[in-house]
C-alpha cells in the first residue's frame, strides 16, 4: 500500500488538542458540522457536492477552509504520515483508520486539557467550556506516535522547513516523504544537519576527479599546494632520478612547518583500488635511512612520514607495514576532505 504524507496543524483549541494527540487522537475543528451523517455524506460517492452544499447551508458561502475539511475527512488513509508542526519542533503520526469520527464520539480516552481538568461535554456528549458553550473540535483520527518533538532547526531539511511554513491547516506533502524519513533516522541517530556532515557528500566527487582527471605529477602539485595552503613553510618535489639521488631521498613531496618544528614526508601513490604495500615499505625505508643520517637540515624537527594514496582502499599488508613502521596512511577520500578543510581558493592558480 502507498503511503501519503500530510502536514496538519493543530493548534486550533490548542490547550485541548495537544493533551488530545497525546492520548492518540489527531483533531479538527469544524464543530459546525459535527452532526450525524456529515463525515457519511462527504466520504460517499457525491462527497465534493454535498461538502459544498453543506457550506452553503451553514456559512452561506464556499470557504477556503473546505479543502482542509475535506482532505481529513476523505483524502487521508490508514497508513498515511502525518507532520505536526509545533514550536520550534514537529512531530510524526500514523493515522490507523480510513474514517475519521466526531469527537463528541470518542468514548475510549477521557479528554482533559493542559491542567490535567477533564473537559466537560452536553447531553449530546458535545464538547463544551465552564459557560456551556461548544468548544469547536469537531473531528478527530486516531493515530500512534511514529516520532515526537524532532528539532525544526537540527533536523529539517531547507524543503521540509518551508512546507512547514504554508498558512493551510492541513496539505498534502507525498513528494517530501524520503525528507521526512531521513529527518526521523537522522534524529533517532542523534545525527543533526550540520554543513560540514551534508558537505562530505562531495567528497567522493572530489576524489574520483583526483583520479580520473589528475595525472600522477598533478597530483602531487595538488599535494604540493595543500600543504602551502595550510600554512608549510617550504614544500618541495624532489627530481624522480637525478644522478646524486640516494636511497633516502625516495620520496614524492617533502613539507617543512618552521613555526612547528616539524617534516612531512609523503610518498604519493595515483592509483585507482587498492594500495599495495609497495608505498608504505618505500616511505619505511626512507625513515630508516634518515633515522642513520646526520642531517644538520632538519636537526632538532619531528619527522612525519605519509604515505598518501589517492584509492580509497589499502591492502592488509599495506596496513600491518604502516602500523609497524609508525607511517600514516591517507586515502583519497580523507585528503579529499582535507581539501574541503582548508578550501580551494587559490588552487586554480597551480592546477
Amino acid at each position: 500500500m502507498e503511503r501519503n504524507y500530510w502536514i496538519h496543524r493543530i493548534s486550533h483549541i490548542a490547550e485541548i488538542s495537544y493533551p488530545l494527540l497525546d492520548a492518540g487522537y489527531l483533531s479538527y475543528g469544524w464543530s459546525d458540522f459535527e452532526e450525524n451523517g456529515f463525515i457519511e455524506g462527504v466520504r460517499g460517492d457525491n462527497g465534493w457536492a454535498y461538502i459544498e452544499e453543506q457550506f452553503k447551508l451553514k456559512w452561506g458561502e464556499l470557504s477556503r477552509g473546505r479543502y482542509q475539511l475535506w482532505n481529513f475527512i476523505k483524502e487521508m488513509k490508514s497508513g498515511d504520515w502525518v507532520v505536526v508542526p509545533t514550536y520550534g519542533a514537529f512531530s510524526v503520526y500514523e493515522l490507523l483508520d480510513d474514517e475519521p469520527i466526531m469527537v463528541k464520539d470518542i468514548k475510549d480516552v477521557i479528554i482533559k486539557n493542559w491542567n490535567e481538568e477533564v473537559v466537560l461535554r452536553d447531553n449530546d456528549g458535545y464538547l463544551i467550556d465552564k459557560e456551556k458553550n461548544r468548544i469547536d473540535l469537531g473531528f478527530a483520527r486516531r493515530v500512534r506516535l511514529i516520532q515526537k518533538d524532532i528539532s525544526r532547526y537540527d533536523y529539517a531539511d531547507s524543503d521540509l522547513t518551508s512546507r512547514m511554513k504554508v498558512r493551510q491547516t492541513n496539505v498534502c506533502i507525498t513528494d517530501l516523504g524520503q525528507n521526512i524519513i531521513k529527518a526521523i533516522e537522522n534524529f533517532q541517530k542523534t545525527k543533526p544537519i550540520r554543513f560540514r556532515n551534508e558537505i562530505n557528500e562531495v567528497v567522493p566527487s572530489i576524489r574520483s576527479i583526483i583520479q580520473t582527471k589528475l595525472n600522477p605529477d598533478k597530483f602531487e602539485n595538488l599535494i604540493k599546494w595543500y600543504f602551502e595552503r595550510v600554512g608549510a613553510s617550504s614544500v618541495v618535489i624532489p627530481p624522480k632520478n637525478p644522478s646524486s639521488k640516494v636511497d633516502y631521498e625516495d620520496v614524492d613531496v617533502i613539507a617543512t612547518f618552521d613555526l612547528l618544528k616539524t617534516i612531512y614526508y609523503v610518498q604519493v601513490k595515483h592509483y585507482r583500488g587498492e594500495t599495495s604495500s609497495w608505498g608504505a615499505e618505500q616511505i619505511a625505508h626512507l625513515k630508516e635511512l634518515a633515522a642513520m643520517k646526520d642531517d644538520r637540515l632538519d636537526d632538532g624537527y619531528t619527522k612525519v612520514y605519509w604515505l598518501l594514496s589517492s584509492s580509497e582502499l589499502f591492502s592488509e599488508e599495506c596496513i600491518n607495514k604502516a602500523k609497524e613502521t609508525n607511517v600514516q596512511l591517507i586515502d583519497g577520500n580523507t585528503f579529499s576532505s582535507m581539501l574541503l578543510d582548508a578550501g580551494f581558493l587559490g588552487v586554480g592558480d597551480v592546477l
